[in-house]
């Protein structure tokens, strides 16, 4: 259960990202991801374990996979839609 945090964090961001109109403006989401996979871990109580680097890691790459399947969706959803 400690997983779904990040991977929501990251459905939100790529979401978010999406609804950008600026392809440039869409890199905030790089920093944002490394930084809700750090409170992610912040808040699952993995920072005060010794080998905390590996789960923020860990958790932002739970937050990246979240972004990048929620930005596709949407994609392909904004693709079939009819115009």
């Amino acid at each position: 259960m400690h997983e779904f945090l990040p991977v929501a964090l990251g459905m939100l961001i790529g979401v978010a990202a999406m609804r950008i109109p600026k392809a440039r403006w869409r890199l905030a989401a790089v920093p944002a991801c490394i930084l809700a996979g750090a409170a992610a871990s912040a808040i699952n109580g993995e920072l005060t374990d010794r080998g905390w680097f590996v789960f923020v890691s860990f958790d932002s790459l739970l937050v990246w996979l979240g972004a990048a399947v929620a930005s596709a969706t949407l994609a392909g959803v904004r693709m079939m839609r009819p115009s």
